[in-house]
C-alpha cells in the first residue's frame, strides 16, 4: 500500500512539473498590456526572429489593436455615481 501511495505521489508530481513548465512560456490574457508595448514598437517588430517575446505576442494577438483592446478590457472601471442636486436648476 505504502509504494503505490509513493508511486502515485511521484507520478502526480510529474504531472504538475510537465504543466508548470509548458505554460511557463506561454503568454497569457493578463500580458496584453505589456504586448501593446511591444507591438507598438517597430525596432521590436524589425527584430521579431531574434526576440522570442514579441514572436509570443503576435502570435497571441495578431497585431496591436487586438493587444490594446484585451488590454483595455483587463481593467476595472468603477463609474462614479453622478448625483444631482434637486434644489439646483440644469
Amino acid at each position: 500500500m505504502r509504494n503505490k501511495i509513493l508511486a502515485l505521489t511521484a507520478l502526480l508530481s510529474l504531472i504538475l512539473l510537465v504543466f508548470l513548465i509548458r505554460s511557463e512560456g506561454i503568454i497569457k490574457e493578463a500580458d496584453a498590456c505589456l504586448c501593446t508595448e511591444i507591438l507598438s514598437n517597430d525596432s521590436f517588430l524589425d527584430n521579431k526572429n531574434k526576440m522570442p517575446s514579441v514572436k509570443n505576442c503576435i502570435d497571441t494577438f495578431e497585431n496591436f489593436e487586438n493587444a490594446h483592446l484585451r488590454c483595455i478590457k483587463s481593467f476595472k472601471f468603477d463609474h462614479p455615481q453622478i448625483k444631482k442636486d434637486s434644489l439646483k436648476a440644469t
